[in-house]
Formats: C-alpha cells, sequence, structure tokens
C-alpha cells in the first residue's frame, strides 16, 4: 500500500499532504492518497484529536453494578492488562479509514504533534489495529513549524519511532492515572454526598483538586489577613532640588523600639545629615527572554485580560495556519538553526512591525541560544511565513505581533543605565537614596513600557549632585504604614511561567489551561476580571480533601507523581512502577473513605450556591444564562451570559434587576459584522427582556 502518515488533525494532514505532493491532493474520504518524490506512493490520514480513549466502567463484565453508580463497584482498579480502549464517540468512520490504512501500509510514519500527548493519540490507535501494524518500519516525524520547507525537511530526516516511544510511556501511565483517580474519586465523592442531599456530580482529579485547594487556601490567606501598623523613617532633602527621599529599609512593628531608636540618634529633633558615600554604578539589562507558552498565557492575561483557554487556541491557530513555531513549549530557548533564519528574516520582522530600533547583535547569546538546552521544542517564535496581519483577528494579531516583537528584540542592545546609590548618616543612622539615569535605551527604544518588571528601586529617578561629607538639611518623617494583605490568585498567577502551577510542578504547559476550565465548568471557581476566586462547592471539596489530610487534596504530593512521570521519558523510572503505586494507593484509600462520614460545614453552602435573591427575583446561574424568576407572581424568564459577544456579568444583571438599566453604557459588544460598539442594557420588566440602549436613542428592539 506504500507509507502511511498518520497526522493528528485534518488540517495538519492536508499541510503534510500539500508539501510532499506540490499541491493540495483530493480528499478521499478522511485521507489524501498520492504520490510523493519522497516515499512514491503516499497516503496521510489523520485522527481528530483523540480518536482513541480508555472505556467508561460499565463496559467491564465483572462490575456489580453496570447499570448506575454504585458502592460496589469501588474500587474500581481493572488490571493494567485488562484495561479496555475504544473508539471515541462520533469518530468511529474517520477511525475505521485510519485503520485500514495502517493495516495494509509498508511503512507507517507517526506525524502527531511532536510532544507527549501525540505520542499517546498515535499508539492508542494502534491498540485497537491489528498487531502485524508492529511489524511494519514504523518512523517518526518531529518538526517544531508546519512550513513547507521545514515540512519536507522533517521528512527527509525521520526519526526511529524507538527514539520518543518513552513519550508515550509516560502520557499513558498519566492518562491510565488521570482515568482511574477521577473515576474513583468521582464517583465516590458523588455518591456520598447525594447521601447529604448534594445533587449532581462531584468531579475529583489528580491535578484538578489540588489546584482548587490552591484557589481555596488563597481566599483563606486574605479572608484571616489582619493588617499591621508600624512605620517607616524618611528623610527629606530641603535645600537640594530635585528633592530627594531618603529610607531606611526597617520596619517599626514595636513603638518602643521606635521610640527608643528616636532617642538614641535624635531622630526627632535632627535636622541635617552628612553625605556618608555615593556609589554609581553603571548596570545592564538585557532583552527579554523568548517566550514558552506559560510566558504568553501569563502575559496575554496581565495585558489583554485573555483566559489561558483563549490563548491557546489563538497560538494554535496561528501555528496552523504555518506563522508561529511549536506552542506546546516550556522552553525559553532556541538552537543555532533558528537563530540563523531568525536573523536572515529580521528585516522582513521588522518592516511587518514598523519597527524603528537598532539589531546589531547578530552573534548568538546564550540567554537565548542554546542547543544543548533545547530538547523536544525550541521557545515560541515566528517561523519564515510572513502573514498579512491586517487580516487578523484583534487576538491574532496582538499575541502574534508581541512574540514577533521579542524575537526581535534578541537582536538588540542591552539597555544600559547608570545606578546611583546616595548614604545619609543622621547622627549615625544610617538612609539611603536609590537613583538610575538611562545610558543607553538599547532594546527599551521600542517602549520604554514593554519590560513588566522594573530594573529596581529608583528607575528613572534623578537624584542631585551629591558630595561625599556633605552637610545636607533635612526633614525627619515617621510614616505610618499597614501590612498589604496577600494578592488574590490570577489565571496568568495560576498558569503562568512564574505561576504556582509551575512553580509546583503541577500539570503540564499543555495541560494548564484545560486544568482551568475544568475547576471552571464543575464550579469549584469563578473569575472575575482574571481575579480567582473559589465557590462554596470549592470550599466543600477542599473540607474534604486536604482539610481532611487526604493526599488527593495536596498540591505537593501531585507535584510528587509529577515528578516521577517525568523521569519515565528519561528512562529513569518505568510506567509499571508508576501505575502500581496509584493502584495500591487507591485501592488503600478507596476502602478507607467508603466507611467514612462526608460530613461539612460548607455542605448546605454548596447546595445553593449559585441561588440568589436580587430585588424580588430569584436568580439561578447557569452555564449559559442567568435563570430568574419572580418571587410574586413565579414567572420565569433568561438572561443569556453573552449579549453580542459581551459577557453579561452576576453584577450586571445584579444593576439590571434593582436598577432596571446599567448607570452607563458598557463597553466590548460586537456587531455580527465584527464591529465594536457601547450600548446601555435596559431591563424590561413587563416582557421580561433585556434591550439595548444608544445615545440619543430608545430602547432598541433586540431583545436577549
Amino acid at each position: 500500500m506504500g507509507t502511511v502518515i498518520l497526522a493528528e488533525k485534518p488540517d495538519q494532514g492536508k499541510k503534510f499532504a500539500t508539501a510532499l505532493a506540490g499541491k493540495t491532493p483530493v480528499n478521499k474520504g478522511g485521507k489524501y492518497e498520492f504520490e510523493s518524490e519522497v516515499f512514491g506512493h503516499t497516503i496521510v490520514t489523520w485522527g481528530i484529536g483523540h480518536l482513541v480513549g480508555l472505556s467508561l466502567p460499565e463496559k467491564y463484565e465483572w462490575l456489580p453494578n453496570k447499570e448506575k453508580w454504585d458502592l460496589a463497584n469501588l474500587p474500581f482498579l481493572p488490571k493494567e492488562n485488562e484495561l479496555r480502549y475504544e473508539v471515541s464517540k462520533g469518530k468511529s468512520q474517520q477511525y475505521s479509514t485510519v485503520k485500514s490504512c495502517l493495516e495494509n501500509a509498508d511503512m507507517i510514519i507517526i506525524a502527531t504533534d511532536p510532544d507527549r500527548e501525540g505520542e499517546n493519540i498515535a499508539y492508542n490507535i494502534f491498540k485497537l489495529c491489528k498487531k502485524k501494524i508492529f511489524e511494519r518500519p514504523i518512523k517518526r516525524l518531529w518538526i517544531n513549524s508546519l512550513v513547507k520547507t521545514e515540512i519536507l525537511k522533517g521528512f527527509k530526516n525521520l526519526r526511529e519511532a524507538e527514539e520518543t516511544v518513552d513519550l508515550f510511556k509516560e502520557a499513558n501511565a498519566r492518562q491510565i492515572a488521570d482515568y482511574l483517580v477521577g473515576m474513583n474519586y468521582t464517583e465516590l465523592f458523588t455518591l456520598k454526598l447525594q447521601e447529604q442531599g448534594l445533587r449532581g456530580v462531584v468531579s475529583l482529579g489528580r491535578v484538578q483538586t489540588p489546584v482548587n485547594t490552591l484557589v481555596v487556601e488563597n481566599d483563606q490567606a486574605i479572608k484571616n489577613f489582619k493588617s499591621e501598623k508600624y512605620k517607616v523613617i524618611e528623610c527629606q532633602t530641603k535645600n537640594k532640588e530635585p528633592k530627594t527621599i531618603f529610607r531606611n529599609s526597617h520596619e517599626y512593628f514595636n513603638m518602643d523600639e521606635l521610640e527608643v531608636d528616636t532617642k538614641k540618634f535624635g531622630l526627632d529633633s535632627a535636622s541635617t545629615g552628612i553625605i556618608k558615600s555615593i556609589e554609581v554604578t553603571q548596570k545592564q539589562t538585557e532583552p527579554q527572554k523568548l517566550f514558552s507558552l506559560g510566558g504568553i498565557q501569563e502575559y496575554a492575561n496581565t495585558k489583554w485580560k485573555y483566559s489561558s483557554k483563549k490563548t491557546n487556541k489563538v497560538i494554535q491557530d496561528l501555528y496552523d495556519q504555518g506563522y508561529l513555531s511549536y506552542p506546546r513549549t516550556d522552553s525559553e530557548l532556541i538552537t543555532t538553526n533558528e537563530f540563523e533564519y531568525l536573523k536572515n528574516n529580521l528585516h522582513r520582522y521588522k518592516e511587518l512591525l514598523k519597527l524603528n530600533i537598532n539589531t546589531p547583535c547578530v552573534q548568538p547569546n546564550k540567554r537565548f541560544v542554546n542547543n544543548d538546552k533545547v530538547l523536544e521544542h525550541y521557545a515560541l517564535i515566528p517561523t519564515m511565513e510572513i502573514p498579512d496581519i491586517a487580516k487578523f483577528k484583534t487576538e491574532e494579531k496582538n499575541i502574534y505581533e508581541i512574540i514577533v516583537k521579542r524575537t526581535c528584540l534578541m537582536f538588540a542592545e542591552p539597555y544600559i543605565y547608570e545606578n546611583t546609590k546616595v548614604v545619609l548618616d543622621v547622627n549615625g543612622y544610617e538612609f539611603m537614596a536609590n537613583g538610575n539615569v538611562p545610558v543607553s535605551l538599547g532594546w527599551k527604544q521600542v517602549d520604554q513600557n514593554i519590560d513588566e518588571k522594573k530594573d529596581g528601586d529608583g528607575e528613572g529617578v534623578s537624584l542631585p549632585k551629591f558630595i561625599e561629607g556633605e552637610v545636607v538639611n533635612i526633614k525627619v518623617n515617621f510614616i505610618e504604614k499597614n501590612t498589604k494583605e496577600p494578592k488574590r490568585l490570577t489565571e496568568g498567577k495560576l498558569v503562568g511561567k512564574t505561576g504556582i502551577m509551575a512553580k509546583l510542578g503541577l500539570g503540564t504547559p499543555a495541560t494548564r489551561a484545560g486544568i482551568i476550565e475544568t475547576l471552571l465548568a464543575r464550579e469549584y471557581i469563578r473569575i472575575e476580571n482574571t481575579k480567582v476566586y473559589p465557590t462554596p462547592k470549592g470550599y466543600l471539596l477542599w473540607d474534604l480533601t486536604k482539610n481532611k489530610d487526604l493526599l488527593i487534596g495536596k498540591p505537593e504530593i501531585t507535584a510528587q507523581w509529577e515528578q516521577a512521570l517525568s523521569k519515565i521519558a528519561k528512562k529513569q523510572y518505568t510506567r509499571e512502577e508508576f501505575l502500581k503505586n496509584i493502584y495500591k494507593y487507591l485501592d488503600v484509600t478507596i476502602q478507607d473513605l467508603k466507611k467514612s462520614d462526608f460530613e461539612s460545614l460548607y455542605l448546605e453552602k454548596s447546595t445553593i450556591q449559585n441561588k440568589y435573591e436580587i430585588n424580588g427575583y430569584v436568580v439561578e446561574e447557569k452555564a449559559k444564562v442567568f435563570e430568574v424568576v419572580k418571587s410574586e407572581t413565579k414567572e420565569k424568564f433568561v438572561i443569556f451570559k453573552n449579549i453580542s459577544n459581551k459577557t453579561i456579568t452576576k453584577t450586571i444583571v445584579e444593576e439590571l434587576l434593582k436598577n432596571g438599566r446599567t448607570k452607563k453604557p458598557l463597553t466590548g459588544f460586537k456587531s455580527k459584522k465584527n464591529k465594536k460598539f457601547s450600548a446601555i442594557l435596559v431591563f424590561d420588566d413587563l416582557e421580561f427582556k433585556v434591550k439595548m440602549e444608544f445615545e440619543n436613542k430608545k430602547a432598541d428592539s433586540n431583545k436577549f
């Protein structure tokens, strides 16, 4: 039959076929068949994501009760060699095509995404094929770009499948562990809590449950925080321009200590100080590192308030279109190969962005280029394909441009500044002033605000000229301050490269966004203006897991599991050892939990967490609507959570039901022609409809 190439999805398959055939062949029912210079008779077929997955428990004949969930079914622990796989719902037709191609191939090329999950997708498909496919030569395509030249280069330099099969072993171990943990804990907790009157499914997962713990404990830290007053001492110059504030870093929480130091150094009556030392140092800041997946997720969440799910979709689309390198990467480095093509195309990128900046650094810098440290995938960078960005959606334009800009700045000079530290002595008590003055803007020529981190205290502050030994007239100020409460977690600070999930090793860059979406869908968390809050149901889950010392609720335990999983791909640990420990852990804990009472102070609140009263209306928040009942008449209606592409929040609903209208026009609406507009929302309490009102116009007849 020739060479069969297995892609992960249709668009990918089309790009492979077009590159190899020299033109786009005809799609023959889930495959392309053509002659190519590289392989001769060639067939490209594809999955639709996961074509094959693990079967649900009811497919196992030995289950005591296959008709419904039952505690008698638990622990559900089929032996590893008895695990059943099946074709995913709605994908049987494509699977039949793929299976037929693979079983009749002379050579098979795995061309799914070059990562753990890509390996898992391919080998799970193989599980339901005849074993004879393993008698054929199996190769692996490993590329980081879907540009035609890179595709052809990759097919001419295939890897042996054995080189990457350990990534499948890691991914498959993770898949089985997640499946067993989810199935056992979800069924157990759901049944136990239904006995307590809680409706619906209570979902638990190996990663989602400890992430829920992080959100709850952050909320607790904020709620339990008690601000403390303290004082600091500052000096302000009186006879120098510009006026300068000298600070001492000591914070006085004990007022007796402050009084002692005040008297000891005569600070309450001091009017002069002596310049003790002046230190001038030239420093520099290199351009920011290239983006990893976590880096762009965090940046986009902070800059544009994009959810990690939205960012993932945008960069995946840009990759599929051939404009960005492989997106699911945790690297901020590239190799010399990428550096060379980026250097050769630098003028095109700068012209595209109208970037007026000197870029003389054309030799590889280890901050960005390190062949030894790039393992599976390099950083997120533009490909050689230059798009027409005028055709991009706003989100695509924003993300593509910042990735290209970050790449271009790699070739720019460092930002150089002069740092001055001046120490002031007041009767033996020292204060310091710190100022930075730019010497050469370097990469900051483009945008002095591009760096989200400051280079240090005193950024941009100009100090007057001081001389060592100079006596300076001062005023001593005792400043009262309050300790600040912990910051609320944002989605970016959960999933980003500096986020808490990355620091604790929870999930992977490719899976973290999905974990947040799962917690949202299960109503354990809510997100408002990028900030993450736990719901009563989230508190209930925390109380019954982490607060009861159950390992699944502990982030550090899941982090240990992730470390063990990562060792499988490095041949430092085996899939069998990992799963043996998971089976043992589940067997013991599920047996114990079946005997436990599931009592919690948060149970009652969880049953009504989405219901609240507003001005004579009972509102229940659902996935896509707010269901509203007028208390007096029992009349029911809905308010949609999305109106003209704008998300309608609980706050907006509250304003409508209380005041009959929003106080001011709301921004962010989009017309059918994708044009942005603003409008006041008006609630018609006779028709129970939400209408739009524009400036100088009455309420629009459009109802939502």
